[in-house]
């Protein structure tokens, strides 16, 4: 298919080179044509007029002689004699006196200009040939007799009527071959200039489509000897090459494309009117519907513009935080904008800060106590068997409280370290019934199991059953007795397994929703609560493991919904894990 900017050129230009080239042609074959006839219009007359001076001469001659042959008397009959249409002569005695009429052949000596001289050349022995006015020939010669000049003749020769018509006729015929000719070179000038246009056409939609990026196809018009095949074989090696620099081109812009769609950080470049030129995925919550920067970015991208180079390490949008680095394209007119959400980094450290408060807490309290038995039962309460027993308790429950913060932390920096791993098909209710057996039920707090006996997953037994424990503990913890605790198991969506854990407890704020799964997030009053903040980030890396998906639905005040969903297994005949 021709391209777009083709069909556009051809519309604008109907003819454009081809009618050029016919009309130069076209002129050529014109000017050679009219040269051509009049040098054979000229040249056939001029063989006309020379065969009529030949043939007036020949005739004058021959009655110069027939009359050199006869008595001087015999003149005007020898002359009465002539027939001939067309031809008239006169005889002169030696002291140049006309001997005959006056008149002949309807033509008067008078009207011969040039007569009289031509007899007095003849007279002293030369010929005289001349053309006079109306076309005609006039020849004297000398006339002989006994090898003396006895006179002369003067002939008079015009071409006779059929003479003339056929010259006439012969002009009309040239005139028509004339045009004829003109006709067949146009027509045959407009063919070459076609097939010449032709070709540099296919090349022209060639370069089009090149100009368009279309660089697969070959280009047309590449085979021949002459300067237009060059010119294509030119235009295909220019393909060729743009083919490989636009693959490399692309191939780079492809691996810079998913460079940056892979990038965390949001990439922009703005022009001077705040319209997003080009962003990246991560760039989706910082451009308006209209294709515009948000209104917090304006001033500083303009600042940009104008200093070449901006930073900010703390900018506010909304509940947001965001680290900007802007830097001026003078090429573009635009800026380049590299935006960070440090939004989840600070509230890790908020987070880490607390933990190291809350863990500096934990390990205070059972170290101080640790520090005050151990310092009593030196002071002589060793010897003192209930006291001995009671510190000995106390130093035992401090003791398990820092083994409990250490194995968390342990526990903690093995998920993180450990990629999606293996797993196997396991009977859901079986772990269920393992996990629920494992946890002491608070008293007031009744717990009801609902999972089918035929329901398997895909996981490992042992860290669903660990998770499963720490969900039905915080359940516990979080239920007022009377409540109830309910552990369920179903096929959900797809080929998905759904377990649930929902309490009827205090539920959560919405606001910390989106940040129980936080490491080391303890929620409000946090400093109050048993725990380190690491027991839902932990059981939901071990459900990343097991390659499920760990979350909650919970409305304040009527309890929460811990579920997690596994991809399901075909249940075996023979019991599984």
């Amino acid at each position: 298919m021709p391209s777009t900017t083709a069909q556009r050129s051809m519309r604008r230009r109907p003819f454009g080179v081809r009618l050029y080239l016919a009309l130069a042609f076209a002129a050529v074959a014109m000017i050679t044509a009219g040269l051509a006839y009049l040098l054979v219009s000229d040249t056939g007359e001029q063989a006309a007029d020379d065969d009529l001076e030949q043939i007036a001469i020949g005739r004058t001659v021959s009655l110069a002689d027939e009359l050199g042959s006869r008595p001087r008397t015999a003149a005007a009959a020898t002359l009465a004699g002539i027939t001939e249409e067309g031809y008239s002569a006169w005889v002169f005695d030696a002291r140049g006196r006309l001997k005959t009429a006056e008149v002949n052949g309807e033509v008067a000596l008078a009207e011969v200009p040039g007569g009289r001289r031509a007899v007095s050349s003849s007279l002293i022995g030369s010929r005289y040939v001349a053309e006079i006015p109306g076309g005609a020939t006039i020849v004297a010669v000398p006339i002989f007799r006994d090898g003396r000049i006895a006179g002369a003749i003067l002939g008079r020769s015009v071409r006779s009527p059929e003479v003339q018509q056929a010259i006439e006729e012969l002009r009309g015929d040239r005139l028509t071959a004339l045009g004829v000719a003109l006709a067949v070179a146009v027509l045959i000038s407009f063919l070459i200039a076609s097939a010449i246009t032709s070709r540099v056409k296919r090349l022209a939609d060639s370069a089009a489509r090149i100009s368009e990026g279309e660089l697969e196809e070959p280009l047309d018009g590449t085979g021949g000897r002459d300067e237009i095949t060059d010119l294509g074989r030119a235009l295909e090696r220019m393909r060729g090459a743009l083919r490989l620099t636009f693959s490399a081109l692309r191939e780079e812009r492809d691996r810079l494309s998913a460079i940056l769609e892979a990038l965390t950080d949001a990439v922009m470049v703005v022009g001077p009117d705040g319209e997003v030129r080009f962003s990246n995925a991560s760039a989706h919550d910082l451009i308006t519907p209209e294709g515009h920067a948000i209104e917090p970015l304006i001033p500083w991208l303009r600042r940009a513009q104008r200093r070449s180079v901006v930073e900010h390490d703390a900018m506010r949008v909304g509940d947001r935080v965001y680290t900007l680095n802007a830097r001026r394209l003078p090429a573009e007119e635009a800026v380049l904008a590299v935006v960070r959400d440090r939004t989840e980094e600070l509230r890790r450290e908020v987070a880490e800060r607390e933990f190291v408060s809350n863990a500096a807490h934990e390990l205070r309290n059972p170290i101080a106590g640790i520090s005050g038995a151990i310092e009593v039962l030196r002071a002589g309460a060793k010897d003192d068997p209930d006291a001995r027993e009671h510190f000995l308790v106390r130093l035992s429950d401090d003791a398990e409280r820092i083994t409990r913060l250490t194995e968390s932390l342990l526990t903690l920096a093995r998920m993180e370290a450990v990629g999606e791993g293996g797993s196997e098909a396991l009977d859901v209710a079986l772990v269920v019934e393992e996990a629920t057996e494992a946890v002491a039920v608070p008293e007031g707090i009744e717990v009801d199991v609902e999972v089918g006996g035929d329901l398997a997953a895909q996981g490992d037994r042992a860290l669903l059953r660990q998770v499963l424990m720490g969900l039905l503990t915080n359940a516990f913890k979080n239920t007022p007795a009377p409540g109830t605790v309910t552990v369920r198991g179903r096929r959900g969506q797809g080929d998905r397994v759904r377990i649930e854990v929902a309490d009827t407890g205090t539920g959560i704020a919405p606001e910390e929703l989106d940040r129980i799964f936080e490491r080391f997030y303890r929620g409000s009053g946090s400093l109050e609560q048993e725990g380190f903040g690491l027991g839902l980030s932990i059981a939901r890396r071990m459900v990343d493991v097991m390659g499920g998906e760990l979350g909650v639905d919970s409305v304040e005040g009527r309890g929460s919904t811990f579920w997690i969903d596994l991809r399901e297994a075909q249940p075996a005949t023979t019991p599984v894990a």
